[in-house]
This record gives C-alpha cells, sequence and structure tokens, in this order.
C-alpha cells in the first residue's frame, strides 16, 4: 500500500520545520567555511544581466600652467560593469519508500532516520560553494600527477586504478561515491572540452598520500596533467556555469581574460587585483611576501588597504610558527559569527585579519577588502526547491522520494583592484 497524500504532508512538514530554522542551515553551510560565512549576502538577486559597476580612474582635467590646459585635458571619470548572471547548482538525495512506511506514525522517528542524509546533503552544498568561491569559472578540484592501472586495494569491487593528485592538500575536495570527468584543460574557457572515455565513481580514497582508487579503466582516462572535475561542473563548452571566483577576478598577471563581459587590459590592477612580480618574491619569506603584497595595495596601487586574508590551513600554520618568535598570536575572531580564529597582522599601514581555510588553494594568499565583495543568490544561497508546496517529491522511474536542493549563485567585486593575491 503506497505511502498517503496525508502521511507524506506529514513529513514534508517535519522537514520543512527542520530547514526553516535559519541558525540549524547557517550552522551546516558556514560553519568551518571562513569565507563564505563572512561574504555579504545578497538573497534578493533576480533578472538576467545585473550590472555591478566600478570605477578605475579619476577625472584629469588639471594643470599648474593655465586654466585651458586644464580644461583641454579635462576628462570624465572611467568606470566599466561586470554584467553578473545568475549561476544553476543542484542537488539530491532519495528517502526510501519504506522508511517513510516504518515511520509513518512517528515524524520524528523518520526524520532520525533521515537527518544525517539531507544534512550531509547540505554540507555537500556548501563544500562545493565554499570552494567554487576561490577557483575560477572551469571548476576543477584537483590535478592528476600519476595515474596507475590495476594497483590499487580491491576492497570487492575488483581491481582498482590508482590516481595521485599534484596538490595533496586538494584531496579534501574528494569523497567515496562521487562521479569524476576530466579535461586537459582547467575548464575556464568555452572552448575546453572534456576527455572522452567517460566518468569513473571514487571507490576509495588515501587521504594522507593524496591518492584517489577508481573503478578499473580509469588510469587511461584521468592520466598525468589532467584536470579533475565532478560530474556535471565542468564548464569549458558544456554551458555549465556557476560563476566567476577570486581566481577569476584576482588574476595572477597581466594578461586577465574578460569576465562577466568586461575586457579588463586598461589597468590590470585596478579591474583584475593586486599582485607581486614573481622577481620581487624571490628569496622571501612567507611574511615578508603577504607584507609586500600588502605594502603595495596601500602604496604604489592606490587601494584602500585589505582588510581580511585567506591562507590554507597548512599555509597559514607555517606563518604562525614564522611569526611566534615576532610576539604574533592566534586569536578567537569574535566578530565573526563563528569565532574563526585569526592573526593581527600589519602591512602597508593597515591592519589586516589573516583567517586559515581549508578552501583556500595552497600556495596562494588572498587579502581581500572584504566589503567590496559579495554573494549573491536568487532566495536563500542553499534552499529545498518547493515553489510548488512539495518539499519532498515521488521518484520518477521508482518507490522512493526525492529532496532537491538548489541554489541559483553568483559573486561580484564592486572594487577589485583594492583585494590581491601572493604566491607564498
Amino acid at each position: 500500500m503506497p505511502v498517503t497524500s496525508s502521511d507524506l504532508e506529514t513529513f514534508r512538514f517535519a522537514i520543512k520545520d527542520r530547514y526553516d530554522v535559519a541558525k540549524r542551515v547557517e550552522n551546516l553551510t558556514l560553519a568551518d567555511r571562513p569565507l563564505m560565512a563572512m561574504l555579504s549576502k545578497d538573497t534578493d538577486f533576480s533578472g538576467d544581466g545585473t550590472h555591478i559597476p566600478l570605477i578605475f580612474s579619476n577625472p584629469q582635467g588639471l594643470a599648474a600652467s593655465n586654466v585651458a590646459t586644464a580644461q583641454n585635458n579635462a576628462t570624465n571619470l572611467k568606470g566599466k560593469k561586470f554584467i553578473l548572471t545568475a549561476g544553476d547548482y543542484n542537488a539530491s538525495v532519495y528517502i526510501g519508500d519504506k522508511v517513510i512506511k516504518q515511520s509513518r506514525n512517528n515524524p520524528g522517528a523518520f526524520l532520525k532516520n533521515k537527518a544525517a542524509e539531507m544534512d550531509g546533503l547540505y554540507d555537500q552544498f556548501a563544500d562545493s560553494i565554499a570552494t567554487y568561491i576561490y577557483g575560477n569559472s572551469g571548476n576543477n578540484i584537483g590535478v592528476v600527477a600519476t595515474a596507475a592501472s590495476g594497483t590499487g586495494p580491491d576492497e570487492g569491487n575488483g581491481p582498482t586504478d590508482v590516481i595521485t593528485l599534484t596538490e595533496p592538500t586538494q584531496i579534501m575536495n574528494f569523497e567515496v561515491g562521487m562521479s569524476l570527468v576530466a579535461s586537459a584543460q582547467d575548464g575556464s574557457d568555452t572552448s575546453h572540452t572534456l576527455a572522452p572515455g567517460g566518468a569513473f565513481v571514487v571507490e576509495g580514497i588515501d587521504r594522507a598520500l593524496g591518492e584517489l582508487y577508481m573503478a578499473a579503466g580509469a588510469a587511461a582516462v584521468l592520466d598525468a596533467d589532467k584536470f579533475l572535475f565532478r560530474e556535471g561542473d565542468f564548464r569549458g563548452n558544456t554551458g555549465s556555469f556557476i560563476f566567476h571566483g577570486l581566481s577569476d577576478f584576482l588574476w595572477p598577471d597581466s594578461n586577465p581574460p574578460d569576465i562577466y563581459s568586461m575586457s579588463r587590459t586598461a589597468d590590470p590592477i585596478r579591474l583584475a587585483g593586486a599582485r607581486v612580480a614573481a622577481s620581487e618574491l624571490v628569496g622571501k619569506s612567507m611574511e615578508e611576501r603577504i607584507r609586500l603584497l600588502g605594502t603595495k595595495m596601500t602604496g604604489v596601487y592606490k587601494g584602500k588597504g585589505a582588510t581580511h586574508g585567506f591562507l590554507n590551513p597548512e599555509d597559514w600554520d607555517r606563518l604562525v610558527t614564522q611569526l611566534s618568535a615576532k610576539g604574533y598570536r592566534s586569536f578567537s575572531d569574535s566578530e565573526t559569527r563563528f569565532g574563526f580564529e585569526a592573526i593581527n597582522f600589519s602591512a602597508g599601514g593597515k591592519r589586516i585579519k589573516l583567517y586559515a581555510d581549508r578552501y583556500c588553494p595552497a600556495g596562494t594568499c588572498f587579502l581581500l577588502r572584504l566589503q567590496d565583495w559579495k554573494l549573491h543568490s536568487m532566495d536563500k544561497l542553499i534552499h529545498p526547491i518547493e515553489e510548488d508546496g512539495l518539499t519532498v517529491l515521488r521518484g520518477q522511474d521508482n518507490n522512493n522520494y526525492e529532496f532537491r536542493l538548489v541554489s541559483y549563485p553568483s559573486f561580484s567585486t564592486c572594487a577589485p583592484g583594492w583585494s590581491g593575491r601572493v604566491a607564498v
């Protein structure tokens, strides 16, 4: 006998009641994600082609000789604009028909049975968004160093291929059961294409070694130097766009590509972020590199100065070790929602709080004037699909029910030149 409409409505109400509690959802999606938690949120994003204007040059009608020269040289403010579009990101988990029947007289038992899965879906969804905030629009989550065929452990599914990552810290981006695809490019350009061979499922992970154990045959497709992507997240020529992240807005060299319909070559620092030439970093410690970037931001680049900095935890810990001899100590920042640990750091005449964020790529420090950045979304950043009143949906071709989450996000800055990045 199928679950009745009234039974299912009781479960829907229980689910809605659980996830309508803002604090619970914040704890699931923002805790342990410092930058994502601290970003200003705009949940009223609407339409297509929202403009984010910025000014990158002041009027230049000045002269000491006479007013005529000043008049001849007069210019107006020079401005540009990002034309934002909302991305599209989805998540789904199934709830068994049998589980609902077994707990039909006790919605609390139902939630106890399935809350871990639904909470986990929120958590995994937030992981992806937090990772992509730091990345570019291609959404790669790791790069292959080596791929060996048929040499991994056998856990009952037959021999598994071993994929080793070039950056071991990126192993945190992978989970058992994840379906992966690959490309020879990072997916950030619409000319990039996926490698033939399809998707492969992660069957095991050695997080200490930075190794993925994949279904047999994966090594031939996910081979050395290939970029890895969660299936469905590769942008390239697929049209699957979420948003441009920090690595796009804050470009590492003097040739930034267009993003959100804006050309950024007229003034790469003001339009694509502050940076330090590689030649100036030679022989400098991590502290000196971060301090040099902060100094350039308020000095030669005429910026407002960074307020917050973000590092991978391993880089942050090395910096703490370097600074501890000088009397610097980390502290719990009570101004943040979750009391994230920070270091007070001085650079370029500005006080900057530096945080460890596991979603920040290793080897890079981002210094941000945080008030210039905003995370947009249509409705809540991550929310259930329930506009039709159905928080739980019947599966299309099975006896299960489906709980779906969706996000229509975008990410922007009104002043990329007041923020920057440096290799550490």
